[in-house]
């Protein structure tokens, strides 16, 4: 980006500033016209002096235009104007003025929206090309920055810069119009009136900027220290859990306090003199009336000075202050904000940059090719070697497995093939074109890299997996109508340098991955699922994807009839025990106490306890049954219990997981709950807020599940009792939130799983989960529903970081982005989602298929996961040594000196 403000600014909105710069060229007459009204007003009209020698009238607006000498002289009337009276003359001038008034301030208007409108769109501009340097950082770059920092710098910092821009031409200019318009009349009337304006102005000019220099750098330390602090709370949210765990909270929060007292401090010194200075600028100003006053006055007692001369300067000075105090301002915005410019920009002004996007088409490799390295290596900051020198040629198609342990070579190795970092030394050549000098976009195509950072976007499972198609350039079809404001939108994206772009148009990159259509992308994100072992995992969360209205046409029948195919083959094997069935007359032992109260499913997506806990008729239901006493002794029992279940148990452990209660174990919360009940007198009443997170507890117990022995015969009577009476007596405004249990009706709101068995898998049923899957889903493949649940699972919400995943989908998701796009190059670090896999070894063989006519390097630990891969280069720490063809790692000794690691000692 350009270092200059200014030159950025000209440079990106030259046209709208010589445009607004004409505006205000055309408004100085009027102001000077302004500046004149008021003293013949006086003089003419109030004064009489138009009226002398007898006259009972004046002539108003005659419009002569006198021609120069060296133009031939002469004169030529524009119009000729009116004659009035002394009245007449006094109420006209009047109007006159009153009318330039309002042309003026018509003026100021249309500058200052100008002003704001170009500042705010060359704010967009300026963060959309601080956007775009940023992703134009190399790999390594990108990850040294704080994300915190640079937000708050795109964000917050460039506001000013922002707010500066519209004022960096047009301001001055415009003050300097006005200050110069109203001195100039000033020294016309008065030479002695019109110095002392001009000397007090100079010295405003002169000594208010001197007394400044502290405050700005008083300005540049808090914006320092302010990125320090918002950086700093970055790192700290993001290390919260860790934080919590090991009771570092207090320590931590210090380190806050302390930063803040630093940048209060800053901020108290500054605001001393920022009011200091005000201080001196407005005495100055004021002193000035004094002088005209007493000399103005002086001069026309005098009579070298009349009245209305002396009402129009002071009048005149009026508006003379004002502009000089903002001329200083500016000066002052300017130095601060060209600090802040500079600073802004050294943070996005690496030492080198990538090419975002390819000048022409994007040419495939060839089939066969080869990938050769020449002397690469690679050091951290400390000068120690991370990948030794290696020189050697790899064919391409082919697998090649990179073994060693974490940390070693191996990763440096596999982050330069997959363009993962770009500050090593050598080259890497792609059939002799340098990996390193190729753009983004072409990269893309080429290479694809899943490491072992996993990085997961907000959105869908679908969203993430197709994150690597999202480069095609939509195109707006001719025939589609485009309404006024999304017109609007397109050409003011224009006018600020953003793309005009939309992100809700189809940006899948079909035709350069090989596909013709969404129906080939999914078949092709099914192979890729298959073969990570994943399928069924995503198959899995489409079940428990909530159904939501309105269904495809025909979806609900299918649903009610794989939900009788469910009931038929489950009785047909002799497997009816394993669910037990939603029935209105019978306490369903398998759901919480608040599914078994609610008796249906929130559409909204509340859970039916949150409703039971927050909604006033929910509330009124649980008073009129008398359970909320009861309710918050079992709640009480439940707190007591886990306290002491829980006491010495490590973090992780798997009753933490059982007794979560539909959210985490809270073991502060839960003593504080016991020692409430401990010293609670049970003549009065319970605290409302321990009765509620009491409640709360209890509502989320399941007796098969827990095995607390807290239900009892009666309870469960009255529990249904008050089934009956919420749904009897449900408000009309709230039955479109609940959707009750109907075995004739699909359950909106409810999850696919719970639509097909309705009813829940009894707890501690062995095996009782697989089976009952194999049966919903031969039904939902009966019923043609089979692509609609992977559909459902793949359109899961991933929560942030991917948190609302598995681990083992969270694990998949770069590998799944790496296949999806099949490169001609794929780097695969398998260590950490192999773990997860029962059969590693079938994992590299379906990985080996899938990319049987692409190259693939492959990051292992285990070589015994490598065994039916011909090539080889084993790490020891930075040095590597490269096998032959067919042979092992240890026979790399007796390759030809090209293949092996160069000794560190032999580096110059």
């Amino acid at each position: 980006m350009e270092r200059s403000l200014f030159r950025y600014v000209w440079q990106k909105s030259r046209r709208e500033q010589i445009i607004v710069l004409l505006v205000i060229l055309v408004s100085i007459p009027f102001n000077w016209l302004s500046f004149d009204v008021p003293k013949r007003i006086v003089n003419d009209a109030i004064q009489g002096g138009a009226f002398k020698d007898g006259r009972t009238t004046a002539t108003v607006f005659d419009w002569t235009l006198h021609w120069p000498e060296f133009l031939g002289g002469g004169s030529v009337q524009l119009f000729e104007g009116f004659k009035v009276n002394q009245l007449g003359l006094l109420l006209t001038l009047s109007f006159y003025f009153l009318a330039l008034v309002l042309i003026n301030g018509g003026f100021k208007y249309i500058v200052n929206l100008q002003k704001g409108v170009l500042g705010e769109r060359m704010l967009r501009r300026m963060r959309y090309d601080l956007f775009g340097q940023l992703m134009r950082f190399r790999p390594e770059d990108i990850r040294s920055v704080k994300p915190a920092e640079v937000a708050s710098m795109i964000k917050d910092e460039v506001e000013p810069i922002g707010s500066f821009v519209g004022d960096a031409f047009i301001q001055p200019a415009f003050l300097l119009s006005q200050a110069l318009t109203a001195l100039a009349f000033i020294m016309m009337q008065s030479v002695w009136l019109g110095s002392i304006a001009l000397v007090i102005v100079l010295m405003q000019a002169v000594i208010i900027p001197i007394l400044r220099k502290e405050q700005l750098r008083l300005g540049r330390e808090r914006q320092i220290a302010s990125r320090q602090l918002a950086g700093r709370i970055g790192e700290i949210v993001d290390a919260g859990p860790t934080i919590q765990g090991n009771g570092a909270t207090t320590y931590i929060q210090s380190d806050i306090a302390g930063r803040l007292g630093a940048l209060f401090d800053i901020r108290y010194a500054l605001y001393k003199r920022k009011f200091a200075v005000k201080f001196l600028n407005n005495l100055m100003a004021q002193v000035t009336p004094f002088f005209f006053y007493a000399v103005g006055g002086f001069f026309a007692l005098q009579g070298r000075l009349d009245i209305g001369q002396l009402v129009a300067v002071i009048a005149a000075y009026r508006d003379l202050p004002p502009p000089i105090k903002e001329l200083i301002d500016w000066e002052q915005q300017r130095n601060d904000v060209t600090i802040k410019y500079e600073q802004v920009i050294a943070q996005f002004s690496p030492s080198e940059v990538v090419t975002l996007e390819e000048k022409g088409e994007i040419a495939p490799l060839p089939l066969r090719g080869e990938i050769r390295l020449d002397k690469v290596e690679m050091i951290d900051n400390r000068g120690q070697p991370l990948l030794a020198p290696l020189m050697t040629t790899f064919q391409r198609p082919g697998r090649v497995a990179l073994i060693g342990p974490a940390g070693s070579g191996r990763d440096t190795l596999g982050r330069i093939l997959g363009r993962q970092t770009m500050s090593y030394g050598g080259r890497v050549l792609i059939d002799g074109e340098p990996l390193a000098a190729i753009s983004v976009e072409r990269a893309s195509h080429v290479i694809g890299y899943a490491g072992s950072e996993v990085e997961i976007i907000n959105g869908s499972l679908r969203d993430n997996i197709l994150l690597p198609l999202k480069r095609r350039r939509p195109v707006v079809k001719p025939d589609r109508t485009i309404d006024q404001e999304e017109h609007r939108r397109f050409i003011e994206a224009l006018r600020a340098g953003n793309t005009p772009l939309p992100f809700v148009a189809d940006w899948t990159d079909y035709e350069g991955v090989g596909l013709d259509g969404e129906e080939a992308l999914e078949q092709r994100m099914l192979a890729v699922l298959d073969t990570l072992g994943c399928a069924d995992e995503v198959y899995e969360l489409g079940l428990d994807a909530k159904v939501i209205a309105p269904l495809p046409e025909g979806a609900a029948e299918r649903i009610i009839e794989a939900r009788k195919v469910v009931a038929a083959e489950l009785t047909k094997g002799k497997l009816g025990g394993l669910i037990e069935t939603f029935d209105l007359d019978r306490y369903n032992a398998n759901a919480t106490i608040a599914e078994n109260l609610v008796f249906g499913a929130m559409r909204n997506g509340r859970q039916p306890a949150d409703f039971l806990l927050d909604d006033a008729y929910a509330r009124s239901v649980l008073q009129a049954e008398a359970l909320e006493e009861p309710l918050a002794e079992i709640g009480g029992r439940i707190a007591s219990t886990l306290v002491e279940i829980f006491a010495g148990l490590p973090q992780g452990h798997v009753l933490f997981e059982r007794y979560a209660f539909g959210g985490e174990v809270d073991l502060e919360k839960l003593g504080e709950l016991a020692e409430a009940l401990r010293r609670h007198d049970r003549r009065s009443p319970l605290d409302p807020t321990v009765q509620r997170e009491l409640v709360a507890l209890a509502l989320g117990y399941i007796e098969p599940k827990h095995r607390l022995n807290l239900l009892d015969i009666a309870l469960r009577r009255r529990v249904l009792r008050a089934r009956h009476s919420f749904k009897t007596y449900l408000p009309g405004e709230k039955a479109d939130e609940i959707e009750f249990y109907d075995p004739a009706d699909v359950i909106h709101g409810a999850s696919v799983r719970d639509n097909l068995l309705f009813g829940r898998i009894g707890f501690g049923v062995p095996d009782a989960a697989r089976k009952v899957a194999e049966i919903a889903r031969t039904a939902l493949s009966r019923a043609g529903l089979d692509s609609s649940a992977y559909r459902l699972g793949l359109n899961t919400d991933v929560g942030l970081r991917g948190r609302y995943l598995p681990l083992r989908l969270r694990l998949m998701v770069p590998l799944a982005q790496a296949l999806i796009k099949r490169p001609d190059i794929l780097v695969l670090d398998l260590d950490a989602f192999a773990v997860t896999c029962s059969d590693p070894g079938s994992l590299i063989r379906r990985i080996g298929e899938y990319c049987q006519d692409r190259t693939a390097f492959l990051l292992l630990t285990d070589p015994g996961l490598a065994a039916d891969i011909h090539e080889k280069v084993v790490f020891n720490g930075a040095v590597a040594r490269v096998s032959s063809k067919g042979g092992s790692a240890d026979e790399a000794d007796e390759l030809p000196i090209r293949n092996r690691a160069v000794p560190i000692e032999a580096r110059t």
